[in-house]
């Protein structure tokens, strides 16, 4: 009887033992730095905005079926040096959602391969208000192998002598919101498109990053 005693008292000891400082420490150690990077995760999501915080694919699209292969701007002499020449082949393409603004997206044309194409005679990408007047647009330079690549710098001209952008007597600047009440422009230049296989990227820009999927032009 006073064995089975004895071992009683010895397991209730043996459960009251604590761990060791050294263990304490390093678990306070470890569940303060867990702490911590949960911490900074949920502040840095709730106070995104920097570059590359969001990604462009899911925050822009066009429409899946341009028309192209066409001189659009042939008698509107207005689009002249706005990205949307004279007599140049252009492909129209609507904006079916978007949450970004102006300056959130830079746009690319490119060949089947992944090639920068370009545009001969010069070309660029213009974005039409609702009443198809031009309020923002970056032009190539008119030559011959101009690559149809914005800068990072973005659109060029945001214009109040072709339209207001969305709401009269308002210009369009880099925090404009891009909403689907636009459409865009893509001048390909002098030389025609049709069965070259270009598809249009969206880059994101200032505080996006990525691209879109790669809308076909052909």
């Amino acid at each position: 009887m006073n064995v089975f005693g004895k071992n009683e008292r010895s397991w209730r000891k043996a459960r009251k033992r604590g761990v060791s400082p050294i263990i304490a420490t390093i678990l306070l150690v470890a569940i303060t730095v867990v702490l911590a990077a949960v911490l900074y995760v949920l502040i840095s999501g709730l106070t995104s905005g920097g570059v590359g915080s969001k990604p462009i694919g899911t925050a822009f699209t066009v429409g899946p079926n341009p028309s192209g292969g066409t001189v659009l701007c042939a008698a509107t002499s207005t689009f002249a040096g706005t990205g949307c020449g004279p007599s140049h082949y252009e492909y129209a393409l609507t904006i079916e959602s978007s949450t970004i603004t102006f300056g959130n997206i830079l746009f690319q044309v490119k060949n089947s391969v992944g090639i920068i194409a370009t545009a001969t005679g010069g070309g660029g990408f213009t974005i039409l208000n609702i009443t198809g007047k031009v309020v923002a647009s970056f032009a190539t330079t008119a030559g011959s192998g101009n690559a149809m690549s914005m800068p990072s710098s973005g659109w060029s001209l945001f214009s109040a002598t072709t339209g207001a952008c969305g709401i009269a007597g308002v210009l369009c600047n880099s925090g404009t919101s891009l909403t689907n009440q636009y459409s865009l422009i893509v001048d390909m230049g002098t030389a025609n498109p049709s069965g070259q296989a270009y598809s249009l990227t969206g880059l994101g820009n200032s505080g996006y990053t990525g691209t879109t999927g790669g809308e076909s032009l052909s």
